[in-house]
């Protein structure tokens, strides 16, 4: 979930897929480049996928990796060239830079290790959990009695609007957050916050101890 970090079981969701007979596609934008994907053992039929969130890639690219057997049909289709295509899904030019882009920030993850990542980022995060979640009027969304969750932390402050607080984030102490719905409507009406949304912040690899401490001192502010 990109709105508490909680972990669907996957594995679990393919298997029950494979049984009865049901196509399992999967929405990895959070994951990709954080969580490892099997899509022959976890029984995936398709993963689709962005390019510049944890896999650190350029705005703009992303992919849709599609398991065998699966037929896709062509979104939008363009002249008669369209049919001669080996895929039969490039409806245009293709965004050669941004893939070239996407594909060194590939070869960089590889080169440092998905779990290097995954675990300084998770580190950061729960550095900042431990900091903030007894502060009062402070209340934090997840399920964080888990290790193993992606690298967020979303929370509201007392009644404040979520968008207040970012705006307060950004021009007081110069840190960047995600305050509203998160796309994640049905989810911010199942926790109450769907009026005033909630404030999220989010980890990469390159951030640091010392700015995840700003981050929790300036909730404490």
């Amino acid at each position: 979930s990109n709105l508490t970090g909680d972990l669907v079981d996957i594995g679990w969701v393919g298997d029950f897929c494979r049984r009865h007979g049901l196509l399992f596609i999967l929405d990895a934008s959070q994951t990709a480049g954080v969580f490892p994907i099997d899509m022959r053992k976890q029984h995936i039929s398709a993963v689709c996928f962005t390019g510049h969130k944890s896999l650190m890639g350029p705005q703009g690219t992303g992919g849709l990796c599609v398991g065998e057997g699966v037929e896709i049909r062509p979104f939008a289709v363009g002249g008669t060239g369209v049919q001669t295509y080996p895929t039969r899904l490039e409806a245009g030019t293709l965004n050669s830079h941004g893939i070239a882009g996407l594909g060194a920030s590939l070869a960089f993850l590889e080169r440092i290790g998905w779990d290097a990542v995954r675990t300084h980022e998770n580190a950061l995060a729960r550095r900042f959990y431990e900091s903030v979640k007894t502060l009062p009027g402070v209340k934090v969304y997840g399920d964080f009695t888990v290790q193993e969750r992606a690298p967020i932390v979303t929370l509201n402050i007392a009644d404040l609007d979520s968008s207040e607080v970012a705006d307060e984030l950004a021009e007081r102490f110069q840190i960047a957050t995600r305050p509203g719905a998160h796309c994640a409507p049905r989810l911010h009406r199942a926790l109450g916050t769907e009026d005033r949304g909630a404030v999220r912040f989010s980890w990469s690899y390159f951030n640091t101890a010392a700015e995840t401490d700003a981050a929790a001192e300036s909730v404490r502010t």
